[in-house]
């Protein structure tokens, strides 16, 4: 674990843009904490990031704890381990960990709202226009089986203040409409919805309604305070700005909502009743034998960001994806994504026809060394690993392809 007082050591006075790693972060190269090349730096949060080299070594190192002793004593003081994660990313989102389940991606987590959800046919649900396929396809599928419908709501990316997004979305709202359910953050244009202000202004006018809000580019790189957002569940994936191990997420579905949403797996540990004997949302994550030194690992994860703090995480990358932004707009590429201070986020989108994307996606790769993603266009989301000079990198290689944006 890491320890706060040596994070915190030796930070005072330094600028912005070198306080992004503190202490357990020493090297002068970003590379060195987290692990990956020189000329193979990840610039693609959105889909996937690098575990620093610390909680990589925790998930081989707890491998190799069960694989020399699986007895009962250390399997129970590993998976004990769960708790830990638990009630330390409960306290990070402000709820309870009966309120957490840790499951294993954002898709697993919105699929356990989208087919536990009680629906009867005539029912609607209100989806955004941009939403993950498995915050949409998925309710489209099921829609097709049981016969409640599915209706989508649009933002204007070009929207200039929060109460025109509000009153947009709170006008999609039918008689029938029983669920709505968003992306916190677009992983195809960028683009922020002001989740909390929606939640507020859904609630007062229909105050029976579900709300499921998609966190997948939200947890890990927002400091995010759920007590203020009167949504009913909230999901997201440790993989992404979490940093953490892979195959492991969570899902929050509030005490007074969970008896809304039924379990979808049935299995260890559930108990032995029709009756879960597990407290709260731990009844979404009975799903039999897990990867537990993955588990194990998001609890070093879990103090890996206490120590920095999410505010910490949250100020520096939005430091460096301002600083990308402003160099971006220096050299006039197009851009997907939304320049207004309320919707911008770290998915930054340059505007680029599908039949192209790929390939500027490559160019840019191989040109700079920097890892982007062809999703909405060429796609960027930096994180606190990404360093002045990544960002000097790939906008240098954006500039020598900027006649194929457009």
């Amino acid at each position: 674990m890491i320890a706060r007082r040596n994070l915190l050591k030796g930070s005072a006075g330094l600028p912005l843009e070198d306080r992004w790693y503190l202490a357990s972060l020493t090297s002068a190269r970003a590379y060195t904490a987290f692990g990956f090349a020189a000329d193979r730096v990840p610039m693609n949060a959105a889909n996937l990031c690098p575990m620093p080299s610390a909680i990589s070594a925790a998930v081989e190192r707890y491998s190799r704890e069960l694989d020399r002793d699986m007895s009962a004593p250390n399997r129970r003081r590993i998976e004990a381990m769960k708790e830990t994660a638990r009630s330390g990313i409960a306290g990070q989102l402000g709820t309870a960990g009966d309120e957490i389940a840790i499951v294993r991606n954002t898709s697993e987590a919105n699929s356990i709202v989208v087919q536990g959800l009680a629906l009867r046919s005539g029912d609607e649900v209100l989806l955004w226009d941009q939403n993950h396929p498995s915050n949409a396809l998925a309710w489209e599928v099921r829609a097709a089986r049981e016969g409640f419908k599915v209706r989508y709501f649009a933002v204007p990316l070009a929207a200039q203040s929060i109460g025109e997004v509000v009153d947009g979305v709170s006008a999609a709202l039918g008689p029938r409409t029983r669920m709505v359910s968003f992306t916190h953050i677009s992983n195809i244009t960028g683009f922020r919805l002001p989740a909390a202000e929606i939640c507020a202004e859904l609630r007062r006018r229909r105050p029976d309604l579900f709300i499921h809000i998609d966190g997948a580019q939200t947890w890990g790189v927002r400091d995010v305070n759920l007590a203020e957002w009167d949504c009913d569940s909230f999901s997201g994936s440790a993989h992404k700005w979490y940093m953490g191990p892979r195959e492991t997420g969570m899902l929050y579905v509030r005490r007074e909502s969970q008896e809304a949403v039924a379990p979808v797996v049935v299995s260890i540990p559930w108990g032995n009743d029709v009756e879960p004997s597990v407290a709260g949302a731990r009844r979404y994550e009975a799903l039999g034998q897990r990867d537990d030194a993955s588990i194990a690992a998001l609890a070093e994860t879990v103090a890996w960001h206490g120590a920095l703090t999410p505010a910490f995480v949250a100020h520096r990358a939005t430091a460096v994806a301002d600083r990308l932004r402003a160099a971006l707009h220096d050299i006039d590429v197009p851009l997907v994504s939304p320049g207004h201070a309320d919707f911008r986020s770290n998915v930054i989108i340059l505007a680029a026809s599908a039949n192209n994307r790929g390939a500027l996606a490559e160019r840019v790769f191989e040109d700079s060394g920097v890892i982007p993603a062809p999703t909405g266009g060429l796609r960027l989301s930096p994180h606190i690993y990404n360093t002045a000079e990544h960002v000097e990198r790939v906008v240098g290689a954006v500039g020598r392809v900027r006649d194929k944006l457009g």
